[in-house]
């Protein structure tokens, strides 16, 4: 199946490559090797079809345990795809807002650039989690949460910058997800309790989970310190931006 920036499916929204997209080095990213999603859940079987012509055969589900046993993974029927759990956030994320305590509903409602940083900042869930991707077997891995847009978003940005994606690119990579996320389900009505700002992919949003990682000479002196091995990021970079 030919590349395309973003796959047309019937019930899910923010479905995008991270191929296509220039380095600093004057490489670019691989097509068919990483998918950004948002819940998928709901998939028809001519999505699930798409799916797996295009080469996906690992799902990486960011979701708390909670998100997941509310709205199981379609591909999880499927014996050829791998999935794994890696939660991205600490604690269980409600689908229900109304569930949520004052203060929870705060936490939420803050500068959601502040959550991306702190997802940044807990190097060993970091670390574990680009272990998951660098072992996974060759293929095209698809990693999603529930709208695709904050824990898959801050994947994603890391995932470019280790790639050598400039900024600007990232951020306008970044911005896309409300566009994309504006006609789905989940945007249909605002949850009582949750700022409308939430809701957006505002660039000072992704630009201060940029501004945390450059605060470090490269990426390569934060992945070292989250304990990757310099054979560990060189597999991971070979991932995104190495042809064949």
């Amino acid at each position: 199946m030919q590349p395309t920036i973003r796959l047309r499916l019937e019930k899910a929204y923010n479905v995008r490559e991270l191929g296509g997209m220039s380095t600093r080095d004057n490489q670019v990213t691989q097509w068919h090797r990483f998918l950004r999603a948002d819940d998928i859940s709901r998939l028809s079987d001519h999505d699930i079809d798409v799916l797996l012509q295009y080469g996906v055969n690992t799902v990486i589900d960011l979701r708390s345990q909670n998100e997941r046993e509310a709205a199981p993974d379609a591909l999880l029927k499927i014996a050829s795809v791998k999935t794994i759990h890696y939660p991205m956030m600490k604690g269980n994320v409600q689908n229900d807002v109304s569930q949520y305590s004052p203060e929870e509903l705060a936490r939420l409602n803050r500068h959601l650039g502040h959550f991306y940083v702190e997802m940044l900042a807990d190097k060993e869930l970091i670390f574990g989690l680009l272990k998951e991707i660098i072992t996974a077997p060759s293929g095209c891995i698809l990693f999603h949460c529930s709208a695709g847009k904050d824990r898959t978003g801050t994947l994603t940005a890391l995932l470019l910058k280790i790639a050598g994606v400039d900024d600007v690119d990232i951020v306008v990579h970044y911005m896309s997800s409300y566009q994309y996320l504006a006609n789905s389900p989940m945007f249909a009505k605002l949850p009582r309790g949750i700022d409308s700002g939430m809701m957006e992919s505002r660039p000072e949003y992704i630009q201060e989970a940029l501004a945390y990682l450059n605060r470090y000479a490269n990426i390569e002196d934060y992945l070292q310190e989250c304990g990757l091995s310099r054979e560990q990021i060189d597999l991971l970079k070979d991932r995104l931006v190495k042809v064949g």
